[in-house]
């Protein structure tokens, strides 16, 4: 299985070269951003759930992850790599290939089934 941060990547080089697809994860990031994570019913807003579903590949525990219904909701450390997840989306065809994405995103993963991340940089 495919780690986030791989898909992330995976996405980041698709938008590199593609212009329409680095507008589509632009315009998807800023719905997210606009609309925040969870409704006040407690449940991921529309906008959160297009945004990360639009990763390739995810598991049924890697999007619920970055859904953040896995209990980690309110894990100070992974409301960062979510939020910056989404904020460096909204670059789109301004700055996909971040330097910071590895930073940032990569242990998202961490303590998901089969996971292991790559040594913080």
């Amino acid at each position: 299985m495919a780690r986030i941060i791989d898909q992330v990547r995976i996405r980041r080089n698709t938008i590199e070269t593609n212009t329409a697809e680095a507008q589509t994860t632009g315009d998807l990031a800023l719905k997210a951003l606009l609309a925040g994570v969870h409704t006040p019913a407690g449940e991921p807003t529309p906008a959160w759930q297009a945004y990360m579903m639009h990763f390739p590949d995810l598991s049924t525990a890697q999007l619920n992850r970055l859904l953040a219904v896995d209990g980690t909701k309110d894990d100070p450390e992974l409301k960062k790599k979510r939020a910056y997840l989404v904020a460096n989306g909204v670059c789109g065809p301004n700055s996909p290939n971040s330097v910071m994405l590895a930073l940032r995103v990569n242990s998202i993963d961490a303590g998901l089934p089969g996971a292991q991340c790559d040594p913080e940089p």
